[in-house]
């Protein structure tokens, strides 16, 4: 229960960042300028409580209320019944735990728990108003990553009418929602955490909020930094809570870890590129897996016993990996930012071998 309520209470942080896009982004203003937003004299950023002055009243959220096959009917079994508070959050079904990587873009599943009853304490960033006209933002509760991992990943018809109709049937709703028409979608947040979530009708959003985990597969007229809100992948592996040893440096025997898909397209190239790099090294672990039950436990303990866990590029610019290796590693290296050594760790116990710059 602690777990899901720090996944939570992140999810709820990011209805601040969300904030910033609705009330403070003049890029969100050029392309749309025929709307105006909608503006509060009490409302004021949360980082003004770094100058020590009184906290600013909670971002107000109105959720819509939609039927379950949008939501919590796609959890499968548990998704369909009412289940005890204990259970889950907010009296509804908890996340399943044999969701294998459909978990890393679950933060449309805890966006929405952050605003039921109970989720968020005192002091909370964002908070749920029942009255639309009270509300500074619309939350629109589409598990749109989880409708394309479920209705049709794979991308072939007839697999993916499902997902298809759910993104026909919003539309339908949203258009008739006086908020919706009011604004044109501007002041609504649609995650579409998966990069190919929503992906026969995500241009008609493209006004709106859009919670990504980066701008890879967008073009610039669908989504960018002025106006969305990149969140986090939720972790898939378990977390390492006992990394206490005298020297965690010497007691980790491997200095890279990799193990994922190492053929990839774009510049997921880099990946077999380092494959014929690293693979005449005792103390590096580059190995090629699918992202099996046991392939997750496997990188789970290969990320436990490294110096560095390497994170290059795939077919996203992105990728959950690196989120999974912050509570393992001692030093996280994204491959493919191209960042010299010196910056990689500023501790200096952390001894970059020549051979690196020198192989790249």
């Amino acid at each position: 229960m602690a777990n899901t309520k720090a996944i939570a209470s992140v999810a709820a942080l990011l209805f601040l960042f969300v904030s910033f896009s609705v009330f403070f982004s003049s890029d969100l203003r050029s392309p749309f300028s025929s709307f105006s937003l909608p503006s509060s004299a009490s409302f004021r950023p949360r980082c003004s409580d770094i100058g020590g002055g009184a906290r600013p009243p909670p971002l107000r959220v109105f959720m819509y209320d939609l039927p379950r096959r949008f939501n919590l009917g796609m959890l499968g079994r548990g998704g369909h019944r009412e289940v005890p508070a204990a259970e889950g959050v907010g009296g509804f079904p908890p996340w399943p735990k044999t969701s294998g990587l459909k978990k890393q873009h679950s933060l449309e599943y805890w966006l929405m728990v952050s605003l039921m009853p109970g989720a968020s304490g005192e002091g909370a960033e964002a908070v749920r108003v029942l009255d639309g006209e009270e509300a500074n933002v619309f939350f629109v509760p589409f598990f749109s990553s989880l409708s394309f991992n479920t209705h049709g990943h794979n991308m072939t018809d007839p697999d993916t009418e499902i997902d298809r109709q759910l993104q026909i049937d919003l539309l339908d709703i949203l258009r008739k929602s006086k908020y919706w028409e009011r604004s044109a979608g501007r002041d609504h947040v649609i995650p579409m955490h998966h990069p190919n979530a929503f992906r026969f009708l995500r241009d008609q959003v493209n006004a709106s909020i859009l919670v990504v985990a980066d701008f890879g597969r967008y073009p610039r007229n669908l989504a960018f930094l002025g106006k969305d809100v990149v969140g986090p992948y939720v972790h898939v592996v378990d977390s390492y809570l006992e990394d206490d040893p005298p020297d965690p440096f010497e007691s980790r025997p491997t200095l890279l870890f990799f193990r994922g898909r190492t053929v990839r397209k774009d510049e997921g190239i880099v990946r077999s590129k380092l494959a014929k790099i690293l693979k005449d090294y005792d103390d590096v672990l580059y190995e090629d897996s699918f992202a099996t039950g046991e392939g997750i436990k496997a990188s789970s303990q290969g990320m436990r016993s490294s110096k560095f866990c390497l994170h290059p590029a795939g077919d996203t610019p992105s990728s959950c990996r690196l989120f999974d290796a912050i509570p393992f590693s001692l030093a996280t290296w994204w491959v493919s930012s191209g960042r010299s050594r010196k910056r990689v760790h500023r501790n200096r116990r952390l001894k970059i071998p020549d051979w690196w710059s020198q192989k790249r």
